[in-house]
């Protein structure tokens, strides 16, 4: 729940304000006037399942309320995995606002042992980076990535973020084009070249392996989707303790050694996720049936329409203009829509209402993209459809994590400290991990039991090295 607050002292300002400028400019453009008079506006006021109530900036306020924002709240995080977890229905609008309180209280910490204060513009571009982090994300969430590639575009939703977030910046008086780069590149995590030695710290903040974006995606899902992680750990304590260091002439963030375990965690909870809901196998067959609608879609013409705008789906990131429209109640549309030749993709919408989901068949440790493509070939029809379930141990992921620790040194001084010798001083670290997972799982699109088996047969007969030639 949100709610707009103003200070009752600056009531009498808004009096000042033309009407007919209000009505002529735009929200952003209104917000960012006020705040440039002086009022004291409190922006948004957050009451958040996982963090409690806190409150956002006016320029905060903002942002959220256009129309490429609010289409946030219909983006799942988890995408489709609500058919097999029925709590994971948060969104990306949740996850933009946690991550955006995350950033504030990192700066704010941090704020505290830097030599030269952090400024109100930098302030303003970190929470902005934190708040548009997401933006670009199509419809149920990274499986719009795989759909649009299948069309042999290499997409991904950071250029669409950035391509919505520019024209939103360009709406406000106060934000200048080399800041609307700096948000971008710290949208992006390479914004070190637009940074002073002094301010390198700026980058980890939104993309870095110990981010506000993972802290808060982690503890959020945990909270929706109970009994992932148990106990649900609190990474958001590792900013209470954050501060920065000088290395190699650049400031950057550095964790107290003590919480060397929360920071390992952070890599136990991320496989675990992945194993237990992101890649779960039957959550992955969703997504193959979530797939084949989109493709159905394709193939039977179906155009995605708004304010006299048309595109096909494999198309619409193209258009800005039109993908800021584009949310998961495209499922909806194709379910009621009157085209012919969607009656298969409303099947297919239909078992997944009623979790009537493809059923998995057999896995293997090989890619069997060509047996897929060869049976469906003798089959003449898709019959089987194939997902690819790779997640890495903790301990991979964990040792590609670029993480400075600090500990009070003699005299009041700070001494780094290596990963090593971090994880020396925690001796007790432990955490569930399993090792590195690669499997190709093998599905079954039919609803004929007969059909079903005789798949089940022919691939079991393939990894039985006992299948005759045909």
């Amino acid at each position: 729940m949100v709610r707009r607050t103003t200070s009752p002292r600056y009531r009498k300002k808004y009096v000042k304000l033309s009407i007919s400028r209000l009505r002529r400019n735009s929200l952003i453009r209104a917000v960012f006037e006020m705040e440039r008079l002086g009022m004291d506006l409190h922006g948004l006021t957050v009451h958040d399942p996982v963090y409690g109530t806190f409150q956002l900036p006016p320029y905060i306020h903002a942002v959220v309320s256009t129309v490429e924002f609010s289409r946030l709240k219909h983006l799942k995080q988890l995408g489709v995995s609500n058919v097999i977890f029925e709590t994971a229905l948060h969104t990306r609008y949740d996850h933009s606002l946690g991550a955006c309180y995350l950033a504030e209280r990192l700066l704010h910490q941090v704020n505290k042992t830097l030599d030269k204060p952090i400024t109100k513009d930098e302030r303003k571009c970190v929470l902005l980076a934190a708040v548009l982090h997401d933006l670009g994300h199509g419809p149920f969430s990274h499986l719009w990535e795989k759909f649009v590639e299948a069309y042999g575009v290499p997409w991904r939703h950071e250029r669409s973020s950035e391509e919505l977030a520019r024209s939103m910046l360009d709406c406000m008086e106060d934000i200048s084009e080399k800041q609307t780069n700096l948000i971008c590149a710290l949208i992006r995590g390479n914004a070190s070249a637009l940074l002073d030695p002094d301010r390198q710290f700026m980058t980890q903040i939104v993309s870095s392996d110990v981010d506000v974006d993972r802290c808060d995606y982690l503890q959020r899902d945990g909270h929706s989707v109970p009994g992932i992680l148990e106990p649900c750990r609190p990474f958001r304590q590792l900013f209470d303790r954050v501060r920065t260091v000088t290395v190699w002439g650049k400031v950057l963030l550095a964790y107290h050694w003590a919480d060397f375990p929360l920071v390992f965690e952070m890599a136990c909870a991320r496989q675990t996720f992945h194993r237990r809901c992101y890649q779960h196998p039957k959550v992955l067959g969703a997504e193959l049936m979530m797939l084949d609608v989109m493709h159905e879609a394709e193939r039977a013409g179906f155009r995605f329409e708004r304010n006299g705008q048309s595109e096909k789906l494999s198309k619409i990131h193209g258009k800005p203009d039109l993908f800021k429209y584009l949310d998961d109640n495209i499922m909806a549309e194709l379910a009621s829509s009157n085209l012919p030749r969607l009656e298969r993709a409303k099947a297919i919408i239909s078992r997944l209402q009623n979790k009537h989901l493809y059923e998995e068949i057999i896995r293997f440790s090989v890619d069997m993209t060509e047996e897929v493509k060869k049976f469906n070939g003798q089959q003449g029809e898709s019959i089987v459809v194939q997902a690819v379930r790779s997640i890495k141990s903790a301990h991979q992921w964990f040792s590609s994590f670029n993480v400075i620790f600090y500990k009070p040194g003699t005299d009041g001084g700070i001494d780094i400290v290596s990963l090593e010798e971090a994880r020396d001083l925690n001796e007790t670290v432990t955490c569930e991990s399993v090792d590195e997972i690669e499997e190709y799982i093998i599905y079954c699109t039919s609803t004929d039991p007969v059909v079903v088996q005789n798949a089940r047969q022919h691939f079991t007969n393939l990894l039985n090295g006992t299948t005759t030639g045909s």
